[in-house]
């Protein structure tokens, strides 16, 4: 039985549907990238027959993109408590998130200078440089302006509203279920893309 798969140039490729050959190019299709799939193809046909036949199924031809590198989303945590600021960093690195923790508004400068994060999550009340101004900073330059902000604050409700305004994306009120500022986070990164 043979059935079309795909088109890679003027040519089409077959599958031919030969049970210990499919079974072998799955183990293979699951390291191999697609051009080297494409010139192993090429390569075989000689083997297999003049027809140019490609001798793998569709399941492993369609699996083949999910192969790639994920690169996970960053976020920097912007936190003077320590230990509150190791929570934030395990529950969205259990969520699949990469993670850089500044103690105070002067680091997470520092850190920005070397890398920009997909969403910077920040405590209003920081030594050496508060939120508010590093919310400022970001917002004032070029690399970070877009960046999502997450503000964690105990400060009142009100007050919090008033912290959007001056350019944060979303906040929290302390106290907070650590699953929030994940959840806040997935929403502003799936809203930025």
């Amino acid at each position: 039985m043979e059935r079309k798969v795909f088109a890679r140039s003027a040519e089409s490729f077959t599958v031919r549907q030969s049970h210990t050959c499919i079974q072998q190019w799955r183990l293979e299709t699951k390291t191999m990238s697609m051009n080297a799939l494409f010139a192993k193809a090429a390569d075989t046909s000689s083997e297999v027959g003049s027809s140019r036949a490609f001798p793998v199924d569709i399941e492993p031809a369609r699996a083949a993109p999910a192969a790639l590198k994920v690169v996970p989303r960053t976020v920097m945590i912007v936190e003077d408590e320590p230990g509150l600021a190791e929570v934030l960093a395990l529950n969205l690195q259990a969520s699949g998130f990469e993670t850089v923790t500044a103690h105070d508004g002067l680091q997470a400068l520092y850190l920005l200078d070397q890398s920009v994060p997909d969403v910077v999550v920040l405590d209003l009340q920081l030594p050496q440089v508060s939120g508010f101004r590093l919310i400022q900073l970001l917002r004032s330059r070029t690399a970070t302006a877009r960046i999502p902000i997450v503000v964690i604050t105990a400060l009142s409700f009100r007050e919090a509203e008033d912290v959007v305004r001056r350019g944060a994306d979303a906040f929290l009120t302390k106290p907070f279920v650590p699953e929030e500022v994940v959840n806040c986070v997935e929403r502003l990164i799936s809203r930025a893309m």
